[in-house]
């Protein structure tokens, strides 16, 4: 029998919340906190699992039944193997949290692609490749658990790795590329503290775009053009266009949850963007908002290091880098 490793990596949003749901480009960044799923044969004749994420969940249970993780059952029911498997497992997410807190890098995107990847090779399916077919299944697994909402975009960098445009075409389906920040420009992260849900804030938003339409068109218009103008920096090496486009989009939001209802910008953030402003740094939320984390840039080490060190006496700096690798498998014969 097969035993099966598979890594992906997390993800930050630099442009493009929401505005990516109406068909905006969005910039992504694969980060390198890497969730990790092995796969092999049991022991026994049960099945094995053990969850880090990041406090430690083991369960064992019959061949066929169910192993009562919504996310592991989803993906073995849907991709079902060609007959009975006793199978252990491991599924280690723990480096997407603060202690017991998760940190907003797209947790449940990323044991997704881990686990389904493992899964379809272990379960003799096809595999699980970084191209527009596999990025299309985890998609459709991923939209699935969430209740049918969510963009993609997290499963995407967990698939692909590097920093990375993406769209959604009505006709086509996602578009992703490849992209890089400006050569002269650093970043780090800062985490709230305060974790937030994700597909709470996007069920408020698609309720007012319905209650809201004309409103709602011309605040994702302006964010279409501020992440599509933040893109288009950071394929010419524009650090100036870049960051202002950064600074631009996280006011966006703060616009957008104020029309919305819903407090996409935290007074945590607030402060931490007085900060970044005392300093000339660029700062704005990573994702959906209601707390997680917010990422800053500059192209001034000095600026960038003085906003740490004033943002870090209240709050947590995590110092994360651009991981270039997406999904990584290995496997060995038992």
């Amino acid at each position: 029998m097969v035993k099966v490793r598979a890594t992906v990596p997390g993800k930050l949003v630099v442009l493009g919340e929401y505005a990516v749901l109406a068909g905006a480009p969005a910039l992504v960044l694969a980060v390198d906190r890497r969730c990790q799923a092995d796969l092999g044969p049991s022991e026994d004749e049960r099945c094995q699992l053990c969850i880090r994420a990041p406090e430690l969940r083991e369960t064992s249970f019959p061949v066929g039944a169910t192993s009562g993780v919504a996310l592991v059952d989803l993906v073995t029911s849907a991709l079902e193997a060609g007959g009975p498997l006793a199978w252990r497992a491991g599924i280690d997410s723990s480096g997407f949290f603060d202690g017991e807190t998760k940190l907003g890098i797209g947790s449940s995107a990323a044991v997704l692609t881990a686990w389904a990847a493992a899964w379809s090779v272990y379960a003799g399916r096809d595999r699980i490749e970084p191209d527009a077919a596999g990025l299309e299944r985890l998609i459709r697994l991923h939209r699935v658990f969430q209740g049918g909402s969510g963009s993609g975009l997290d499963v995407a960098a967990s698939l692909y790795g590097g920093a990375i445009s993406y769209r959604l075409s009505p006709e086509s389906g996602p578009i992703v590329g490849s992209v890089q920040l400006p050569n002269s420009v650093g970043f780090t992260t800062v985490f709230t503290g305060r974790a937030a849900a994700t597909t709470d804030f996007v069920s408020v938003f698609d309720d007012w775009r319905v209650a809201q339409p004309a409103e709602a068109d011309r605040q994702l218009q302006a964010l279409e053009r501020i992440s599509a103008d933040g893109c288009g920096a950071a394929r010419e090496d524009d650090a100036d266009e870049f960051l202002a486009a950064v600074a631009a989009y996280g006011q966006r939001l703060d616009d957008l949850g104020r029309s919305m209802g819903a407090e996409i910008v935290t007074a945590e953030h607030r402060e931490i963007a007085r900060h970044a402003k005392r300093f000339g740094v660029a700062y704005k939320v990573s994702g959906a908002g209601g707390g997680d984390l917010g990422v800053a840039f500059s192209a001034d080490p000095e600026a960038l290091a003085a906003f740490k060190e004033a943002a870090g006496e209240k709050y947590g700096v995590v110092e994360l880098r651009v991981d270039t690798t997406g999904l990584s498998l290995e496997e060995q014969q038992d």
